[in-house]
């Protein structure tokens, strides 16, 4: 690494800084089509025979043998890449299997918010539940992300429940606020980093095979690339979805399978 080099990794996350983002209407509306678009297309699978994204059998077999499948999907819309000013979406997909479970098992967790802290750790670091009523669910979740630089985010969410039949549910999760957090307190919303401005996620459980299949599909916008700063900054936007993934399929399984014990 040169010496100007060195430099800017020691400057830049100041620099950043002091050269925020902004979260423009124009930005919103386009996740939110990108959003409805992906939601009518779950919508139109709540039928059993196609309710899982997963269906090749030898990929199933690996789930089943222990593999966590990571993928992440075009980011189209109508068949169109999408256009997204001044921000960029990730639209990722996780799969695995977790043995011996049931779908209450899997709910149990799931619903259990105040522990959030304790099974997706070390990116969850505070989490309760705010409100309840019937299937619906208001959550606060203190998120925590570190790759070179370091993000805090303060996100709330609506979490709605939905039964397909006693072997299948599905779990739709908007976020509602993310604020990005600094030593002196919470910058305006949408004025800030752009790291994490809005995260939709999507399970879907399937019991089967002596065990649970279990889907997860995280759509999130985050402040696009600014030039000249992609080497840093693209690392660690693109990352920060999948590594997320990764940790919510890890402690989603280890917290189902102590509770199966």
């Amino acid at each position: 690494m040169t010496a100007a080099r060195l430099l800017l990794c020691v400057l830049l996350p100041a620099a950043i800084l002091h050269g925020f983002a902004k979260l423009t209407p124009e930005t919103s509306a386009a996740f939110d089509r990108y959003s409805e678009a992906a939601e009518a297309r779950m919508k139109a699978n709540l039928q059993p025979e196609h309710f899982l994204q997963t269906s090749d059998p030898l990929v199933r077999a690996n789930l089943r043998g222990g593999e966590l499948r990571i993928e992440s999907r075009a980011t189209l819309d109508s068949g169109k890449q999408v256009k997204v000013p001044d921000g960029m979406i990730q639209d990722c997909l996780g799969i695995m299997f977790i043995p011996g479970a049931t779908i209450a098992q899997v709910k149990a967790v799931l619903q259990d918010y105040g522990d959030y802290k304790q099974f997706y750790k070390p990116e969850v670091t505070e989490s309760r539940q705010i409100s309840h009523q019937g299937d619906e669910y208001d959550v606060f979740l203190r998120l925590y992300k570190k790759h070179i630089l370091t993000a805090v985010l303060n996100s709330n969410y609506h979490v709605r429940y939905g039964v397909l039949d006693a072997k299948h549910i599905y779990v739709t999760s908007h976020s509602t606020r993310i604020a990005e957090v600094k030593k002196d307190g919470e910058l305006p919303v949408g004025d800030d980093s752009g790291f994490l401005w809005r995260l939709n996620s999507y399970w879907r459980f399937e019991e089967a095979d002596g065990g649970v299949y279990a889907e997860c599909e995280a759509i999130s916008l985050s402040r696009d690339v600014p030039f000249g700063l992609g080497w840093m900054i693209k690392g660690f936007l693109e990352k920060l979805p999948k590594e997320s993934m990764m940790n919510t399929l890890r402690g989603t399984k280890a917290a189902v399978l102590l509770k199966a014990r």
